[in-house]
């Protein structure tokens, strides 16, 4: 669709929510399959942005399962779609003079801090994921000085994928327990800012609208740990008093992540006016809204 914003990765969790902002507000976009829109060829990503001649590029389309990334089979295409795709992309969206808005995570940072990290804060990933969502941060903002990152954390909502976030995944196993009043047994750790996809979509259009540029956190307001947020998924969901949640000690070898992720909002509200809603309000919306019980 000429003249349309185009959304890259439309299906997934994050993809659904702004095409489903961008409808409600009335605005022309095009959310192209992968069949349609083949970002593996990187030489023909230029040639396909001049025939679409959109009016800004929205890209949501990554390698997100954190555990998979590590496994040296993926490593090609996590270093595709995270690290290079983004600097392809953005470089096409400066030569079209168009607005180049990219999606990024809390995973850039290590976990050290014990405040909510700012924008500028040192970046330091301890995994796969993380270094190459601050690799495609980076190449993005190098072929597009102009370009919008909007660092999100810990994302849920409706319209998941196949491969459940957290929050779903607490649901399914309350609800395949709570018949013999079983257990639900999670890690304590980390703390982050649990965001409701649908609350990221409007403020990302809303950001995109006033021609903001640089790295932009947007969250939902709050802090939780796994445990906190686990707990007040199963209670929401009306089963707190058939399901207990229990903690459980961390795999002595698993996956590293930052132990500590919580993002600092505060240059949204500067841009935008708002912050996000809090992430119990948030949760409480998604859980009473219509998720499957």
């Amino acid at each position: 669709m000429i003249g349309a914003i185009c959304v890259l990765g439309g299906t997934g969790l994050l993809g659904g929510a702004v095409t489903t902002e961008l409808a409600r507000r009335g605005r022309r976009f095009t959310a192209p399959s992968r069949a349609e829109f083949d970002l593996a060829d990187g030489a023909a990503i230029g040639t396909r942005l001049a025939v679409l001649r959109p009016t800004a590029i929205v890209n949501l389309a990554g390698f997100t399962d954190v555990g998979a990334a590590e496994r040296p089979e993926n490593r090609s295409a996590v270093t595709a779609l995270n690290a290079e795709l983004p600097g392809r992309l953005a470089a096409a969206c400066a030569r079209l003079a168009i607005p180049f808005i990219h999606v990024s995570t809390d995973y850039v940072f290590d976990g050290a801090k014990r405040t909510p990290y700012l924008e500028d804060d040192l970046v330091n990933p301890s995994q796969v994921y993380g270094a190459t969502k601050l690799e495609g941060e980076r190449a993005a903002i190098a072929g597009h000085p102009r370009a919008l990152i909007v660092r999100v954390s810990t994302l849920y909502g409706p319209g998941r994928p196949q491969r459940p976030a957290y929050v779903d995944a607490i649901l399914a196993q309350a609800r395949a327990r709570a018949a013999e009043r079983g257990v639900v047994e999670v890690v304590e750790p980390p703390v982050s800012s649990p965001t409701y996809a649908p609350d990221v979509a409007p403020a990302l259009v809303d950001l995109m609208d006033r021609g903001a540029t640089g790295i932009v956190h947007v969250v939902n307001d709050g802090a939780a740990s796994r445990l906190q947020l686990a707990t007040a998924t199963v209670a929401l969901a009306g089963l707190g008093d058939r399901v207990a949640v229990r903690v459980r000690p961390e795999p002595p070898s698993g996956l590293r992540r930052p132990a500590y992720s919580v993002l600092d909002t505060a240059k949204l509200l500067g841009l935008i006016g708002r912050k996000l809603p809090p992430w119990a309000d948030a949760l409480a919306r998604y859980v009473d809204g219509g998720v499957e019980r």
